[in-house]
């Protein structure tokens, strides 16, 4: 490269840089909030209500007390039925809440 085409050179490239009297800015860092669980006791659970349950085809007394967590039982002290084996479809059962 000759003498001349250097100092070319380094006066295009001294001239792009310009002195700024400005401190340089920074860009502000995001932050996050830690969350942390606190410990302590479960909440108590509350108690659930009686429920009204419609027989379905198909329903059979101990799928429906499975579905409810119930006992069969539970259920037979609460609805009067001649008998616990034959539920009619759209027959209205109160199912009681499920013992803790």
């Amino acid at each position: 490269m000759s003498k001349s085409l250097f100092a070319l050179s380094a006066v295009v490239l001294l001239a792009g840089c310009t002195t700024s009297s400005q401190p340089p800015t920074s860009v502000p860092v995001p932050t996050l909030a830690v969350v942390t669980a606190t410990p302590g006791p479960p909440p108590a659970p509350t108690p659930r209500a009686q429920q009204r349950y419609i027989v379905r085809e198909g329903d059979t007394l101990s799928g429906i007390a499975a579905q409810f967590g119930v006992a069969e039982d539970a259920i037979l002290d609460e609805n009067p039925l001649s008998d616990p084996d034959r539920l009619l479809v759209g027959q209205e059962l109160v199912i009681p809440p499920a013992a803790p």
